[in-house]
């Protein structure tokens, strides 16, 4: 790393990117984030904190092994029969000492930032939180609200590093780039909460600056890398939560072929939605055989030490097989995975939707949750308009009252539609300050304005 990629105290760009990301308010929010289900339910499941702690340190071992695997390829003799350079004739991949180089060059550091920052726009209440405020987003004359182009506009314009001058956690380009798992603003005309994209219009300009560092028309090798850790981690840890909790029980899903078939029907179904050319027929019978490879011996988990151990075991031999399982790829696809891992994550993650999520005790649950998302937006953005025509401003939530500043004065303020600015304003400053608190936070809210009973005018966390 030169000189001019170092900091005064000898840390390298990119580790005072990931420490400035570890040592955000955004993160530590996410210990009162919901990963599938709600926080508190049982003290061992995963969090969304606790599952973007794992996500960064994947990111870096996946970082570290595609490095280890190029210098171990650019030191072996070249075959005299292969070609002096160039691509080869079956995978179009670079090949040479400079395959790195073609790709963006790799930083273990910035892969590991990535996998801190990927979630810290995720709102209260994970996906549910995501759609309610996405509506109240459009209906207000947004683009919407996305938790990807959320977490871009957190890192970027929202959290401070210690400048109340400099928006944003002021990260390289570089890191920023590495956030970008969605290369694309969402098209004019596209609604609903299923599309995918990760900036809004405010932030086209840092988004532009960040793309301009990659090579890759689509996502940078690190985004891919903090991606596909994503993906493990989604499989390998909530499955491990719901076997922990009894709710994915691997010993009928394993001896019973009539439970494993309607599992492979119904999660075929499900990831045909989005990928209509995946092929259960060739995936569900490879899947079936991995399960009973590598969690035959997590069956029937009890909670004794032994039962722990065989669950750690199983899930530390996922993971490593699915790090080992990523090569360095194109610049259209700059990791390599073949399809057959990819089709065991994605049944992997259908445990937990078939299991779990589909569950009617979960989604009665969800159906009150985004409720109150709903409802709370409605009352804050009335409230707001109202405190500030009535010069009561002092009497909002004080960062709330900074959000709505913002909108006036950020980078990027043009974006908002011209014929419901004030609208659309309220509205970005509002879907803002609700996906920036906790869950506790987001109900003891709820009941504050509603006029519920119960709260103390001497609770502190407003302030916090």
């Amino acid at each position: 790393m030169a000189d001019e990629d170092r900091t005064g105290d000898h840390r390298t760009l990119s580790e005072h990117d990931t420490d400035r990301i570890l040592y955000s308010d955004g993160l530590r929010r996410l210990g009162g984030v919901t990963q599938v289900v709600a926080v508190g339910e049982i003290s061992l499941f995963h969090t969304r904190l606790t599952h973007t702690l794992k996500v960064a340190q994947i990111s870096r071992r996946l970082a570290e092994h595609l490095e280890r695997e190029h210098r171990q390829t650019a030191r072996k003799p070249r075959d005299a029969d292969a070609p002096a350079s160039g691509a080869t004739e079956t995978t179009g991949a670079t090949e040479g000492p400079d395959e790195l180089d073609a790709l963006g060059g790799l930083d273990p550091s910035v892969a590991e930032a990535a996998g801190l920052a990927h979630d810290l726009g995720h709102p209260p209440f994970g996906h549910v939180g995501e759609e309610a405020l996405n509506e109240c987003c459009e209906a207000a004359g947004l683009d919407g609200f996305e938790g990807n182009a959320q977490t871009f506009r957190v890192i970027t314009k929202l959290l401070r590093a210690g400048d109340y001058d400099t928006p944003g956690l002021d990260l390289t380009p570089r890191t920023l780039n590495a956030v970008i798992k969605y290369p694309r603003l969402r098209p004019p005309g596209e609604e609903g909460a299923g599309y995918k994209w990760n900036a809004y219009p405010t932030e086209k300009q840092a988004f532009d600056v960040a793309r301009a560092t990659s090579p890759c028309p689509g996502q940078s090798l690190k985004a891919a890398i903090m991606d596909w850790a994503d993906d493990i981690t989604y499989a390998v840890h909530d499955v491990e939560d719901f076997v922990r909790a009894g709710r994915i029980r691997l010993d009928r899903l394993l001896n019973d072929s009539e439970e494993m078939e309607k599992f492979l029907r119904s999660a075929g179904a499900k990831i045909r939605e989005r990928k209509p050319s995946f092929d259960i027929e060739r995936a569900g019978p490879a899947f079936a055989e991995v399960a009973e490879s590598f969690l035959s011996d997590a069956t029937q988990y009890r909670g004794s030490i032994q039962d722990l151990a065989e669950m750690q075991e199983s899930s530390r031999v996922l993971i490593n097989r699915y790090v080992s399982a990523a090569t360095l790829g194109t610049l259209e696809e700059p990791i390599a995975v073949a399809q057959s891992y990819k089709d065991e994550i994605a049944l992997f993650k259908q445990l937990t939707w078939y299991y779990v999520i589909h569950n009617p005790a979960l989604a009665t649950m969800q159906e009150g949750q985004k409720v109150i998302v709903s409802e709370l937006f409605k009352k804050l953005t009335a409230w707001l308009k109202d405190a500030i025509e009535a010069g009561e401003h002092y009497r909002l939530p004080l960062r709330l009252l900074d959000l709505w500043y913002l909108t006036e004065s950020e980078d990027g303020r043009s974006a908002y539609p011209r014929a419901k600015r004030a609208d659309a304003r309220r509205a970005r400053a509002v879907a803002d300050y609700i996906s920036s608190l906790t869950e506790a936070q987001v109900v003891d809210l709820y009941n504050r304005v509603s006029g519920r009973t119960g709260q103390s005018v001497l609770d502190p966390w407003m302030g916090y």
